[in-house]
């Protein structure tokens, strides 16, 4: 089932515990296809399209990760769903921070996938700028571009369907809508206290090879991180759900099965 609610659009397949999916910058809901087919077979999956993203609009000049996190809240609520896993890829984690901080009440537990819990350092939020720049000149030169660095060096090759697809999820955004994304990540909060002190359990799946998030910077977030699980995927850059899908989509279900089981 598609549904579109105000503005958001999501979709919405099977029945029992909740997994939500949110996606990465300049991605849609369409990168989870796989996983929700297979899931939905014992869970209720929603994958969301993030504002300005796949087919939900703008709704501001900026999109906040406070402002995306609230339209998950606001899905939810439609929705009935009162407790959820929470899966966010890149972007979507960051979204996944912002929900944990402010609606945790609504979490089982959360997995980011090839995301952090910090904010931009100074240096990250000129880069931010200079992206806006070259999106304001061109903005599907900037698209096109941007994803076979997201894949690990070696492997881009290997991957050129799928960052093809990618590609045709990227250049249905506007110039408007991937600049709001950017100045939402260049402004966000930074969360590793939230993440610190997390009181329902998390897993954070990262790559060895991934330049965009690099495993250091993730271990030092998470050494006072109680609830926090590490899981590294050998080999494999910033798109895990793609360079290792059956690796992923195994932790996902495990850890799933396993929060569920719990007592609340």
């Amino acid at each position: 089932m598609h549904k579109k609610a105000p503005e958001i659009f999501y979709s919405d397949e099977g029945s029992g515990h909740v997994i939500v999916f949110l996606h990465g910058f300049i991605e849609s809901n369409e990168i989870w296809n796989h996983y929700a087919e297979k899931l939905s077979e014992n869970f209720r999956v929603i994958c969301i399209d993030l504002p300005g993203h796949g087919d939900s609009s703008m709704l501001d000049e900026v999109h906040t990760m406070d402002l995306m996190a609230t339209e998950v809240r606001n899905i939810l609520e439609i929705l009935g769903v009162n407790k959820c896993l929470l899966v966010g890829h890149s972007m979507g984690g960051y979204v996944t921070m912002s929900f944990a901080a402010k609606y945790s009440q609504f979490l089982k537990g959360i997995i980011l996938l090839h995301s952090q819990a910090g904010a931009d350092s100074d240096e990250e939020k000129a880069n931010r700028n200079r992206v806006i720049e070259l999106i304001k000149n061109d903005h599907l030169s900037f698209i096109t571009s941007f994803y076979p660095g997201l894949f690990a060096a070696e492997k881009v090759d290997q991957f050129q369907k799928q960052i093809n697809w990618l590609r045709s999820i990227g250049k249905k955004m506007s110039p408007e809508a991937v600049i709001a994304a950017v100045a939402g990540m260049r402004d966000r909060e930074d969360h590793v206290k939230t993440l610190e002190n997390l009181f329902v359990p998390a897993m954070v799946i990262a790559g060895d090879k991934d330049t965009r998030i690099p495993l250091e910077k993730v271990k030092k977030q998470i050494v006072n991180a109680k609830k926090v699980k590490l899981e590294i995927l050998n080999g494999i850059g910033h798109m895990g759900f793609l360079e290792a899908e059956e690796d992923v989509f195994v932790l996902i279900r495990n850890f799933a099965q396993q929060i569920f089981k719990k007592k609340k």
